[in-house]
């Protein structure tokens, strides 16, 4: 049954194009087996569901969905502002408090320039010693230039997942792989023949150096 099929995974990824029942169903069946629960934000513009503020580990929106759910925007003149995203994941954060959920970590996609994780001990916007942030890896394409972003962001999350709690990486190393897969994945057409390998991934680690991260500070 479904918790069997829990116990045997090492995290379990939620997304909002299911009805809100399953994914709490799910939700707690994971945390009855003491596995983490990553929330994708993508897929509607509904808040997110408050019966699932409780149960969740990540939750890992990009900018704009950031923007939304938390109310807090997040731009300076059409582009990312560290200090806001940082007010912004302060604001989302004491939401999950009142839920009874002071835990969760936040992970934020910021497209062609990187992504900025902060840890479940994050507290407030001058604590960079629990934020960690990626950039992004050179494309091989011909102009350097993505071919098609769909499923990128799918591909950044879930192979961030997979290497933090599938490999045992830690958060830095596992943004750097997740930033490796995305890179691959917008050099190709589609969103699930985008998907990269295990080999093209470490390929990609040892030939290319990473970009820094790239939001105003």
């Amino acid at each position: 049954g479904l918790q069997a099929a829990i116990s045997e995974c090492v995290a379990v990824m939620l997304q909002r194009e299911v009805p809100e029942h399953v994914n709490r169903k799910v939700a707690k069946a994971a945390r009855k087996c003491d596995k983490p629960v990553i929330m994708d934000v993508g897929g509607t513009d509904a808040p997110v569901d408050a019966d699932l503020l409780p149960h969740i580990t990540l939750i890992a929106p990009n900018e704009t969905e950031l923007t939304f759910i938390s109310g807090v925007d997040t731009s300076v003149a059409g582009k990312p502002s560290l200090p806001l995203i940082r007010q912004a994941v302060s604001s989302l954060k004491a939401m999950f408090s009142a839920a009874g959920n002071s835990d969760v970590a936040v992970l934020v996609t910021l497209g062609g320039m990187g992504a900025v994780h902060f840890a479940p001990a994050w507290a407030s916007d001058s604590d960079t010693a629990h934020e960690t942030s990626v950039g992004t890896f050179p494309l091989g394409t011909p102009d350097g230039r993505p071919k098609d972003t769909t499923g990128a962001g799918d591909c950044f999350r879930g192979s961030f997942v997979a290497a933090l709690y599938g490999r045992g990486k830690g958060v830095a190393d596992a943004l750097t792989w997740a930033a490796a897969a995305a890179s691959l994945a917008v050099e190709v057409e589609g969103a699930m023949p985008s998907m990269p390998t295990q080999k093209a991934i470490e390929a990609r680690l040892q030939a290319s150096p990473i970009k820094p991260f790239d939001v105003a500070a």
